[in-house]
C-alpha cells in the first residue's frame, strides 16, 4: 500500500529511504520509505508519537538518522545541519512562529540576508520592492511596517512562509500551519499553498486536520509507531480512512446526552482587562456559564482569550467587573481558594503551566489536591493513600507508562495531557475552564478527552472551552461565544452552529 516504487527517481525532490532513528532502546523512525513528488503538496500524517516531529528533523538536517538516508532530487545526500538543508532548497515553518518581536515584518523579512547599499546600510528600497515581489507572487498583501507583534496572526504565518521564499528556499515543510487561523484565513493560506504548488514548489504538510489535508493534499503518508503504513494519493483517501490507518482500528464517536442547563454556576459582569502586546483585552464581558452546559469561546488568537482565562483563574486581575462561582463573588480570591470553590483549570501550557515535567506523574497526578483530608493528616502526606488513589486515577484516564515514579517528561504529549485532565476532574470540582484541551493530542486522545469533558457535562458540571479548534467547539459546546477585541460580537447555539457564520464573527462581524 505504500506505492513508494511507483514515483520515478526524477521526480523526487524530497524524501527517504530505510530512514531509522533510535535513542537508545527506543526507534522513533522504523525504516521510513517516503518520496515527495517535484510540484506538489504532500501531507504526513499521524498521532502523537509517531515519530513525524524526528522524520521532519532529519529532513531539515537537524538530526542524523542511525540508518538510511535523505533523498533529494532523486539522490541521496547527508545533511550536516539545517544550514546545509537549505543550500539544497528546503526551508521549514515551525509550529511556534520564529518571527523576532520588535522587528517590522520587513525587518524580519530580511533578517540575516539584509541587502546592502553605500556605507555597509541596509538598502531599505531594495528590500521593499523585494518584498512586494514576494507579496505579489503570493497572491497576498501585506503592511511591510506593522511591528511583528501587532500583526494579525495568518500575517505573521504568511511572513514566515514568503521569508523561506526570500532566502531561495522551493521546498516548504509546514508544521500544523492552520493550527491558530479563523476559517477564511485558513482559505486564504490554503489559495497561498496552491498557488506555491502550481509555481513548482514542494510542500510538505503536517497536520491532523483531516478536511484540511485531504482538500490540499496530492498524496499522503500515514506514519504509527515510527512506520509508514500507508502511502496513497488523496483521491483515494477519506477521514474515516485515515483514521483508522493512524491509530490502526476504527474510532468511536463521543457520545452526550442532551443539554440540560441547570442554574448559572459561572457568572462573569462587566469584566475590563486592559490589552497586552498583540492582545486585545477585554471590554465590558457578560458571560454565564450553567450546570450542564459547555460554553465555547471562539475567536482568533490575541482577541481577549488570554485575558478570560487569566481573569478565570485568579492569574491576572480584571480592571473592572465582577465574577461569581455558585453566587459566591471571587473576584479577589487567589486561584487556591478558587478551586476550593469550586474551579479547575486544563492550562493551554502543560510544558510550563499544567504539569511539573521534571517532576514524578504522580505528584503532578495530585498537585493541588494533596491537602484533602484523605490524603493529609496533621500537616503529613498519607503516601500509602495517596498512591492507591494516583495508581486508580492513572488508570481510569487511561494513562500509559511503565512506573508512576518517573518525571511526566517520560510520557507521551498526549499521556501528559491525560494526567492534566484526570487530576482537574478528579476533585469532583462546579466548573472546568479548558483551554486548549487537545492541543499536541493524537486523535484517540482528543475522542478520549472530549468524552471526559461531555461526561463530566452531563453530570451536571459547568464547563467554559477555549479553543482555536472550530470543529473542537462546534462538537462540544453547547453554546459558542466569540469574541473579536476584547468583546462579544455573537453567540451561536448547538444546532445552528456554521463553521462560515463563526468564522464571520472571529474576523469582526455582527451577528445575523
Amino acid at each position: 500500500m505504500t506505492g513508494q516504487d511507483k514515483v520515478p527517481a526524477s521526480d523526487i525532490r524530497l524524501g527517504a529511504r530505510g530512514v531509522t532513528r533510535r535513542f537508545g532502546r527506543l526507534v522513533a523512525n522504523d525504516a521510513i520509505d517516503f518520496s515527495a513528488r517535484r510540484g506538489t503538496i504532500h501531507a504526513i500524517v499521524g498521532g502523537n508519537g509517531a515519530g513525524k516531529s524526528t522524520l521532519m528533523r532529519i529532513l531539515q538536517g537537524m538530526d542524523q538518522p542511525s540508518e538510511g538516508t535523505v533523498v533529494v532530487n532523486g539522490e541521496p545526500v547527508s545533511f550536516a545541519g539545517p544550514a546545509d538543508a537549505f543550500e539544497h532548497g528546503i526551508g521549514m515553518v515551525h509550529q511556534e512562529f520564529m518571527l523576532v518581536p520588535g522587528l517590522t515584518l520587513l525587518e524580519n523579512l530580511i533578517l540575516a540576508k539584509e541587502p546592502v547599499g553605500g556605507l555597509g546600510r541596509i538598502d531599505r528600497d531594495t528590500a521593499l520592492a523585494e518584498a512586494r515581489r514576494l507579496e505579489k507572487l503570493a497572491g497576498v498583501t501585506v503592511d511591510w511596517d506593522v511591528p511583528e507583534e501587532e500583526a494579525p496572526v495568518h500575517l505573521r504565518q504568511i511572513v514566515e512562509i514568503l521569508r523561506l521564499l526570500y532566502r531561495g528556499a522551493d521546498v516548504l515543510i509546514l508544521d500544523e500551519p492552520t493550527a491558530v487561523l479563523a476559517p477564511a484565513q485558513v482559505r486564504e493560506l490554503i489559495a497561498l499553498l496552491k498557488k506555491l504548488r502550481e509555481e513548482g514548489r514542494t510542500i510538505l504538510f503536517i497536520s491532523h486536520k483531516l478536511d484540511e489535508v485531504l482538500a490540499l493534499a496530492d498524496d499522503i503518508t500515514v506514519i504509527r509507531t515510527g512506520k509508514v503504513v500507508a502511502s496513497l494519493p488523496a483521491s483515494e483517501a477519506d477521514k474515516g480512512k485515515l483514521a483508522e490507518l493512524m491509530i490502526g482500528e476504527i474510532l468511536a464517536r463521543p457520545s452526550a446526552r442532551e443539554s440540560a442547563a441547570g442554574k448559572p454556576v459561572l457568572e462573569l459582569s462587566g469584566i475590563s482587562a486592559r490589552p497586552g502586546r498583540g492582545t486585545a483585552g477585554l471590554d465590558a464581558l457578560d458571560l454565564t456559564v450553567r450546570a450542564g452546559e459547555i460554553v465555547g469561546i471562539a475567536g482568533v488568537a490575541g482577541n481577549g482569550q488570554d485575558e478570560l482565562a487569566g481573569i478565570v483563574t485568579g492569574l491576572r486581575q480584571a480592571n473592572a467587573g465582577a465574577i461569581r462561582i455558585d453566587g459566591l463573588d471571587i473576584s479577589s480570591l487567589p486561584l487556591s481558594a478558587r478551586r476550593l470553590a469550586g474551579l479547575a483549570y486544563l492550562s493551554p501550557d502543560r510544558a510550563h503551566e499544567g504539569l511539573c515535567l521534571v517532576a514524578p506523574i504522580a505528584e503532578n497526578a495530585i498537585a493541588g489536591h494533596h491537602r484533602r483530608p484523605e490524603f493529609s493528616s496533621s500537616g503529613f502526606l498519607r503516601r500509602r493513600a495517596i498512591a492507591t488513589h494516583v495508581e486508580a486515577m492513572l488508570d481510569r484516564f487511561g494513562v500509559k507508562r511503565s512506573s508512576s515514579q518517573l518525571p511526566a517528561s517520560s510520557l507521551s504529549g498526549g499521556n501528559q495531557q491525560r494526567v492534566a485532565v484526570g487530576r482537574e476532574l478528579d476533585g469532583n470540582p462546579k466548573v472546568l475552564l479548558a483551554c486548549q484541551p487537545t492541543r499536541g493530542v493524537d486523535i484517540r486522545g482528543i475522542a478520549f478527552i472530549h468524552q471526559c469533558l461531555l461526561d463530566f457535562r452531563d453530570e451536571g458540571g459547568a464547563v467554559l472551552l477555549i479553543s482555536e479548534e472550530l470543529d473542537e467547539l462546534i462538537t462540544l459546546s453547547d453554546r459558542i461565544v466569540v469574541l473579536y477585541g476584547g468583546k462579544a460580537t455573537g453567540e451561536v447555539s448547538r444546532g445552528s452552529a456554521r463553521i462560515d457564520e463563526i468564522g464571520r464573527l472571529m474576523l469582526g462581524g455582527l451577528a445575523a
